[in-house]
């Protein structure tokens, strides 16, 4: 999987990944801090997986938080005709 994102625990994520590329997201509804971890070949879409992950983030808050790893989907753009 070329994106992870992970709850924090201890400065540490939840969850180990062999993903070298990271960026650290906070719950804008709380403190929980997550790592958004991505390979090389996602570098170009990270603005478009923050999006993603803070969504995912939010609905996860509303399940307080209790999943180590959370799923994200990309989602393609339909293009209106």
């Amino acid at each position: 999987m070329p994106v992870t994102l992970t709850k924090m625990v201890d400065g540490k994520p939840a969850v180990n990944d062999t993903l070298e590329n990271e960026q650290i997201l906070q719950c804008s509804l709380c403190d929980e801090v997550y790592r958004l971890g991505y390979s090389d070949g996602e570098w170009n879409r990270v603005k478009d997986w923050l999006n993603i992950a803070e969504r995912s983030i939010r609905e996860d808050h509303k399940r307080k938080h209790r999943a180590e790893s959370l799923d994200m989907e990309w989602k393609p753009m339909r293009r209106k005709r």
